[in-house]
């Protein structure tokens, strides 16, 4: 409950990534977090190819479900992902929770998920299939997209074997535990609850040093005050895009030197792209319409 006020007060959506390699059992995960859930999230599922086998068997309990399909939304489908994150907060879920497919790259997800507007990256979980992690550890051609999700993991877990931890994966991670198939889930995989993630951060970089995000100003804001607003913010690098506002539309192009309004003769529709340093969060509800 202390999790789910938290969110409330903070109205950023808690976003779980669910990682681990192929078979190692996010499908069958996600079902059981469905079945104990204490309230309604959304399931986005990435699977790799164009028929969306994943989806097909999450549970028709989920509220929502929706499906990424031939690409990798590390790669290939960071727009479509954008995409599905803005509708499914639009439609008010209090949670979402994403299935990456498994041979994503984790520190992409990371970075991406990272990003994303109206979110907040709860927590990466990577599953382990302890009777495959042996052979993936000798192959010189998967070794490295295993050894990534496990050290990107938040909370990393091993299924499809007894609770003894394979050598292979407690030489990656000293703090691994193991799944049971049956029983209430560990708290920390509920959708709900946040993990602090400085724990992860030693091993990927959970924001990039840059940031960006296209904001929509309110109608009653004139270019002075938008000038006003990125001088008294040194983090913004960058801010171009369009400025409707009650008396027309400009066209704006500013740097931290350079500060141009320009009266747009087309109208391509309300839209900033700011870009700033660092790995904050820069507040906009002093511009924006929300």
């Amino acid at each position: 409950m202390a999790d789910l006020e938290h969110v409330m007060l903070t109205k950023a959506v808690p976003l779980t990534v669910i990682t681990g390699y192929l078979g190692a059992g996010k499908t069958t995960l996600i079902n059981r977090m469905l079945r104990q859930a204490s309230a309604p999230f959304a399931v986005i599922v990435n699977d790799l190819g164009a028929l969306p086998v994943d989806a097909a068997l999450i549970s028709a309990e989920a509220a929502s479900t929706l499906t990424l399909t031939n690409g990798c939304a590390c790669c290939q489908l960071q727009s479509d992902l954008s995409e599905q994150l803005t509708q499914l907060r639009q439609a008010g879920f209090g949670a979402v929770v994403l299935e990456a497919s498994g041979v994503a790259k984790a520190t992409n997800l990371v970075s991406i998920t990272s990003q994303a507007d109206g979110y907040q990256l709860a927590k990466i979980i990577t599953l382990v299939d302890a009777t495959a992690v042996p052979r993936l550890m000798e192959d010189r051609y998967l070794t490295g997209v295993v050894v990534e999700q496990i050290k990107a993991g938040d909370s990393v877990y091993q299924t499809k074997a007894g609770p003894e931890i394979t050598p292979s994966l407690l030489a990656l991670r000293a703090d691994a535990r193991f799944l049971s198939s049956e029983g209430q889930l560990p708290v920390d995989i509920d959708p709900y609850h946040l993990i602090e993630r400085s724990a992860s951060a030693k091993t990927v970089a959970v924001t990039p040093q840059f940031q960006h995000r296209v904001v929509y100003p309110k109608t009653s804001l004139q270019p002075e005050s938008l000038k006003v607003f990125i001088d008294r913010s040194p983090a913004v690098q960058r801010v171009k895009g369009w400025l409707v506002v009650e008396s027309g539309t400009y066209l704006i192009q500013a740097t931290r030197d350079r500060f141009v309004a320009q009266p747009a003769v087309v109208n391509h529709g309300a839209g900033l792209q700011f870009i700033w340093q660092g790995t904050k969060a820069l507040d906009f509800s002093s511009i924006t319409q929300e």
